[in-house]
């Protein structure tokens, strides 16, 4: 289920994408050969109209292919309909359209996530020093189990690793001192502990007995404690509010080149690029990251807020000037823009064609480490 569910994500997001590039060229009058869902060779295609929709082997993307895109053909430049006889602005409106699209659709689905919640984002790891833009900040401590040993009171609770401590006995916990005072307080006692996922969107109370004697080397409990500040981000006034998907997706991107930043700089001090590879993931990570959500009791919004962050990711990723890719596009455009010369087209054509070699590797590379953090080797 979680794989159709993945599907479905991706082929959401690749039509949006593309249907910008196909109705900004169908009102810019260029013609479109084909629409594709996925990277070729093709699996079926039809043609309605003068444009083939077609499916593809490689479900990781998609295309819009316009007449004369390519300028090599010779045969096609004097068809007023042609991509490459099309004004500069309106070949700029149609190579960036996509992306613009992906930028909306997070901006509508943030709208939904926040307003759904009294337009308060999930819980954000608080950097240090770090402010987020238009929105008010509430900080709180989170104490959460790491490693639940074998044979342990907690493991027999149902206790699990990543779980959130919320309360002991009705008291709230907002430290590992104190969750640790109180659990020696009431070992060997039957005790009621309160415990959620990251998020508290499933909140589950258990009923455990701490230890007396534990063994050396572990607690009354069996668990290791972590402890980390987070933020929730409430966007509480009336413009806060009416701007808040675009202001949530700048924070969230913000904040997301600022982690992987952080990542990036860490990896070089110590020669280990481990980290960064570990906060990066490609078709089968993200599908596990799916089925982690929609393992949660209530996975809706969550999903939400995910799948607008892969919106917003795609769009990002979408415009950087890097060949094959619609900002490697927009960087010839704008060169031609600014010079009013025309770039090679032979040079281009190449240019993006191995840039498209060089992202199906990635990829592949992506995905060999996906497979290699889900085996338990």
């Amino acid at each position: 289920m979680f794989i159709v569910v993945f599907i479905l994500t991706i082929l959401i997001l690749v039509l949006i994408h593309e249907w910008g590039h196909y109705f900004a060229a169908k009102k810019s009058g260029i013609k479109v050969l084909e629409f594709g869902f996925g990277i070729p060779p093709r699996l079926w295609g039809k043609k309605i109209g003068e444009t083939i929709w077609s499916i593809n082997w490689l479900p990781f993307g998609g295309f819009v292919k316009l007449l004369g895109e390519d300028e090599i053909d010779a045969d096609k430049l004097n068809d007023k309909r042609s991509f490459a006889k099309a004004p500069i602005s309106k070949r700029i409106i149609i190579v960036v359209a996509g992306v613009v699209m992906n930028l909306l659709l997070a901006w509508g689905l943030y709208y939904v996530v926040l307003g759904s919640n009294d337009f308060k984002s999930q819980p954000i790891l608080q950097l240090s020093n770090y402010k987020f833009a238009g929105a008010e900040q509430i900080a709180e401590k989170m104490v959460f189990i790491g490693q639940v040993a074998s044979d342990s009171p907690a493991l027999t609770a149902g206790i699990k690793s990543n779980d959130r401590v919320l309360s002991v006995n009705n008291k709230p916990i907002l430290s590992t001192g104190e969750l640790s005072a109180v659990i020696k307080q009431n070992a060997g006692k039957k005790t009621m502990i309160e415990v959620s996922d990251i998020q508290k969107t499933e909140i589950r109370s258990l009923e455990i007995t701490p230890r007396e004697n534990p063994p050396q080397g572990q607690g009354p409990l069996g668990v290791s404690l972590g402890e980390v500040e987070f933020v929730t981000l409430h966007y509480a006034t009336p413009i806060q509010k009416l701007f808040a998907g675009p202001i949530h997706s700048w924070n969230v991107l913000s904040y997301s080149f600022k982690t992987m930043g952080q990542l990036i700089s860490t990896a070089f001090e110590k020669g280990d690029i481990t980290p960064v590879s570990q906060n990066v993931a490609g078709p089968v990570g993200i599908t596990n990251l799916v089925k982690q959500i929609l393992d949660i009791k209530n996975p809706l919004l969550p999903y939400l807020d995910f799948m607008a962050a892969l919106s917003l990711n795609l769009a990002i990723v979408n415009i950087l000037p890097f060949p094959g890719l619609d900002g490697g596009r927009f960087s010839f455009l704008l060169f031609e823009a600014i010079t009013k010369k025309k770039p090679n087209a032979t040079f281009e054509k190449y240019y993006h064609s191995v840039g498209l070699i060089l992202l199906l590797g990635l990829i592949f590379a992506i995905t060999i480490s996906d497979i290699r953090k889900l085996l338990p080797f």
